[in-house]
């Protein structure tokens, strides 16, 4: 037993029976060497400190040198810290570091939550990565759907990856969001910087009618009226007419009547500065929202009102559902910019989603605010409202993250010949091919996948 208990580090306190109690030497700073010792390490005995299980007595400094140092040393192996004195293993627990400093036991709670953490828990317990917050948030697998489980909601409002401790990111991957934040929004930022950029493709360019990609005029020939795209459409860069479809005699008829649709669909589908303002104004969105999650909180603690705890627990649930509603209008920007490039369909379709999943995140706000100015709060409403957004939401995420498959590729009827091009590669299909073989190829799939 008494084996057992000095490994543990709890062996029992010897008294040495001749030592003087009137004045005592810090087991540290007295054994220096005598030709350094000035009689400055002879203190009182109310001055040193030990450990419950010994009576070797240490000053303060030396102890908060001491653990600082053991502190950041032991953290990956796990081992207890044992009283300064070299052939003494008597353990220091929370009964020593209380009589120290508030910065030592400050440092001691955090060894031993880190500890802990390490040794029991491993990635299974994270702080929040919020500024200012301190709460230590615990995983758990809540569901089969891994990548909806890794999205972690702190009591703070703040919403974030488990995986990268990024802010959430769905519907687009930890790669996708990391290559977003640290290259392609700074490239966009950079083309909004040079406004000569855009004034040269509308100046120098016309938007092609079968699949609306920008198309140089050639500068050299300015007497060319016919352009080719890359997707092998010939069209006059006047009218917008195909060669076929032109005038005989050279001369440009009226207007095609799909070609004001084609040009002002591309103006629209501007990859860039449309995602880069939209990803703008929805980070004002969230801010917003977040503010007002805060302000709630802070209302609820300074200023107790007359609302039930089930009102408050609802009017919360409410305000952090906005919250997340919003970050993910934000990062759908970063899935537009990343997936839809080339596919103006589904361009088209997500900005449609996005519109109308923003009118209802706001619709919801000011039922709130309603219901907060309000003399009585009607929880069944709110309860039903934040179900239903929940559920939208939810089918919105499972719809980028299946890849707007109500969006199929779009055949021009304009285009003729025995294929149709693929919105999304222009690719030439047979007519006998339902879906787009170069998009399809499991090759090209698993291209992606690596790329991603």
């Amino acid at each position: 037993m008494e084996k057992l208990m000095t490994e543990s580090g709890l062996k029992p306190v010897v008294i040495d029976s001749n030592q003087d109690l009137s004045r005592v030497y810090c087991g540290i700073c007295s054994n220096i060497g005598d030709d350094d010792y000035d009689g400055d390490a002879v203190v009182v005995d109310g001055d040193l400190i030990s450990t419950p299980f010994c009576s070797h007595k240490f000053c303060k400094a030396c102890w908060s040198k001491y653990l600082k140092k053991n502190f950041f040393s032991v953290e990956k192996n796990h081992t207890a810290i044992s009283c300064p004195d070299r052939d003494c293993r008597a353990a220091v627990g929370p009964e020593t570091v209380e009589k120290l400093t508030v910065r030592d036991q400050a440092m001691y709670e955090l060894y031993v939550l880190e500890s802990y953490r390490e040794k029991y828990l491993g990635w299974k317990l994270k702080q929040c990565p919020a500024r200012g917050c301190n709460y230590v948030i615990e995983f758990h697998l809540a569901s089969e759907d891994e990548e909806h489980s890794l999205n972690i909601v702190c009591l703070c409002g703040h919403i974030f990856c488990w995986r990268c401790m990024l802010e959430s990111h769905r519907p687009v991957t930890c790669n996708n969001a990391s290559d977003w934040l640290s290259r392609d929004l700074e490239k966009l930022i950079e083309e909004v910087d040079k406004p000569s950029t855009v004034s040269w493709i509308d100046a120098n360019t016309k938007p092609c009618p079968h699949c609306f990609i920008p198309v140089e005029i050639d500068g050299e020939r300015p007497w060319a009226q016919f352009l080719t795209c890359v997707c092998s459409g010939r069209f006059c860069w006047k009218c917008f007419r195909s060669p076929e479809t032109h005038g005989t005699s050279g001369s440009c008829l009226a207007p095609a009547r799909s070609s004001n649709v084609g040009f002002n669909h591309w103006n629209r589908a501007k990859p860039g500065i449309s995602c880069l303002d939209l990803w703008s104004a929805s980070q004002v969105n969230l801010v917003n929202a977040k503010y007002e999650l805060e302000a709630f909180e802070e209302s609820i603690i300074k200023k107790p009102s007359d609302l039930k705890e089930q009102d408050v627990k609802v009017l919360r649930e409410g305000l952090m559902l906005i919250v997340q509603c919003r970050q993910f209008l934000k990062w759908s920007c970063a899935y537009d910019y990343i997936h839809t490039e080339y596919d103006m369909a589904k361009r088209e379709y997500l900005r449609f989603l996005q519109e109308n999943a923003s009118g209802i995140v706001h619709s919801f706000s000011q039922s709130i605010k309603e219901e907060t100015e309000a003399k009585e709060l009607t929880c069944g409403k709110l309860l039903s409202e934040t179900t239903n957004i929940g559920n939208f939401f939810y089918h919105f995420i499972k719809t980028l993250r299946e890849g707007l498959p109500e969006v199929q590729a779009e055949s021009y009827d304009n285009y003729g010949g025995p294929y149709w091009l693929c919105d999304r590669c222009t690719y030439g299909n047979s007519w006998f091919q339902r879906a787009c073989k170069m998009c399809c190829d499991p090759t090209a799939s698993k291209m992606d996948e690596l790329s991603d």
